[in-house]
């Protein structure tokens, strides 16, 4: 499967695109699309450069992207890791579909990430591209952006790290890359805090079970 390609698998009258994070490609939300395609949706794997591109040139990339989706399905729903959260954050104010459904967000950094702030303070942030900037800290909080009321949206943040050299770098509770409170944001309506790390929450069972409940419910639980 090229990684530069959408991973759709046909379902039902309902969409659910998923965007991965930082780094990462397709790959990393497979497991969570299959499980969710498995529940009779029809998932859409999304693709998209996320160390070569602005904050603001990723919205537009799926901007035009997600409206055609609109047109076809009953209901697009949205299940993101990371930084792919931070891109529906953003995405969410530029779209007045009615058929925008339910949300769910896997350890986003909506208040930034010390890590990134550590890059920073070392002149290591470039590695990460441009979210080296907008990812720190200072630079997420005077993003400013609400979700929308009237679209239902999940946080779940992990608070198991596997990583003890960054783990010692944050001094609450957190996933080994983001503080959990980072991962608030306003607008949301339902926080879960799970036993997951950063890396493979999107792979976590109970994050998987929680994702598809809401989406179909508009609870966790």
């Amino acid at each position: 499967m090229p990684w530069h390609r959408p991973r759709v698998r046909r379902g039902g009258d309902e969409t659910v695109i998923l965007l991965h994070g930082l780094w990462r490609s397709v790959w990393a939300m497979e497991p969570m699309a299959q499980y969710l395609n498995g529940c009779g949706y029809q998932t859409i794997n999304c693709p998209y450069a996320s160390f070569k591109l602005s904050l603001s040139e990723m919205v537009e990339q799926f901007s035009h992207f997600v409206r055609e989706q609109c047109k076809e399905a009953k209901k697009v729903h949205f299940v993101t890791h990371s930084l792919g959260g931070v891109v529906v954050r953003q995405l969410l104010q530029q779209l007045e579909s009615d058929k925008i459904g339910h949300v769910v967000m896997l350890a986003p950094p909506h208040q930034g990430s010390e890590i990134v702030d550590w890059l920073q303070s070392y002149n290591l942030h470039r590695v990460l591209g441009p979210a080296g900037n907008f990812l720190s800290t200072s630079s997420m909080e005077a993003l400013d952006t609400k979700l929308p009321d009237a679209i239902p949206v999940a946080v779940i943040m992990g608070k198991q790290s596997l990583l003890p050299f960054f783990r010692s770098m944050l001094d609450q509770q957190n996933d080994g890359i983001v503080s959990v409170e980072r991962g608030q944001v306003a607008g949301t309506n339902q926080f879960e805090i799970i036993e997951a790390d950063h890396t493979y929450i999107s792979s976590n069972e109970d994050a998987m079970s929680m994702t598809e409940h809401f989406l179909r419910t508009g609870s966790l639980h």
